[in-house]
């Protein structure tokens, strides 16, 4: 063996170990749940095949639960992007009051989705909430609402809080991806005659395409696990109109205690992750945007 074979191997074995012990052998443990009766009360199970996965699909909760969880998945691949992007060359352009707005908007980034949730749960109250309170002293009572409580709006409603600290970590990565454009290559572009909004298509964008990826990317990602605002907010309420896939699973574990489908759905939230992952990555290989 090569001195340089056996340095490799000394200084990539521990991370490699460590990613099979906490990634590969739960993920085949779950998979081999998946196929069983398993129950969280440790009574012997049956292997029963894809029932699991048959009840999973023809679940009216479960397909609910995984209609909800691609609705924000879709929202969140375009608000907080949106969002972060267009403070971010607010800021940029503005770098006279940039380093104070920096600082005021990195506190979302800064604090737990519990405490978010905390937050937004104290704004939407329905009797002295910022929102009701705001909408009583410009006359609209009637919009008032019972936010969380109310089935049409309690899903937008922990959205809203989810893209508050989302938009904020979409919005520091533009930041960065904005200081590294050469200002050489703008100039340039509006010396040929381009307009603000041509220079933005044609120039910002494109060189951008890399940090959107990966801005992109690391929504889904928080899209697709979103356990904690959800349980902290609504838990799944009312009426499981904000049950995401990771509070169907948490619920289907710990109050149905059936370890066998929450395997399943769990297995199906993963190859959606995989599914959503591997098509942003290869939309980034692909290069600059073309018309």
């Amino acid at each position: 063996m090569k001195p340089t074979t056996r340095w490799a191997l000394l200084f990539m074995g521990p991370p490699i170990a460590l990613f099979a012990a906490i990634v590969v052998l739960p993920t085949a443990m779950a998979l081999r749940l998946s196929f069983t009766d398993a129950s969280l009360l440790g009574q012997s199970s049956e292997w029963i095949g894809l029932d699991n996965f048959t009840e999973a699909f023809t679940n009216d909760h479960v397909r609910k639960s995984i209609r909800i969880t691609l609705v924000w998945t879709l929202f969140g691949a375009v608000v907080p992007p949106a969002l972060g992007l267009t403070v971010a060359m607010v800021l940029q352009a503005n770098s006279r009051f940039a380093a104070i707005m920096k600082s005021a908007l990195f506190v979302p980034i800064s604090i737990s989705l519990v405490v978010v949730g905390q937050v937004w749960i104290w704004i939407y109250q329905p009797g002295d909430g910022l929102i009701n309170q705001l909408l009583g002293a410009v006359g609209l009572e009637s919009l008032q609402e019972a936010w969380l409580a109310n089935r049409s709006t309690a899903l937008y409603a922990v959205f809203i809080s989810w893209a508050w600290q989302q938009a904020v970590l979409a919005m520091i990565l533009y930041l960065a991806g904005l200081t590294s454009i050469p200002s050489e290559l703008v100039e340039a572009a509006r010396v040929d005659g381009a307009g603000q909004l041509q220079v933005f298509r044609r120039v910002i964008l494109p060189l951008l395409r890399p940090i959107t990826t990966v801005v992109l990317s690391l929504i889904a990602i928080n899209s697709l696990r979103n356990f904690d605002l959800v349980y902290a907010m609504t838990q799944g309420g009312p009426v499981r109109e904000t049950e995401t896939m990771p509070m169907l699973v948490w619920r289907i574990l710990f109050r149905q205690q059936e370890q066998g489908l929450a395997s399943a759905v769990s297995l199906i939230l993963f190859v959606m992750t995989l599914v959503v992952i591997g098509g942003l990555t290869w939309w980034g290989r692909r290069g600059s945007y073309v018309d």
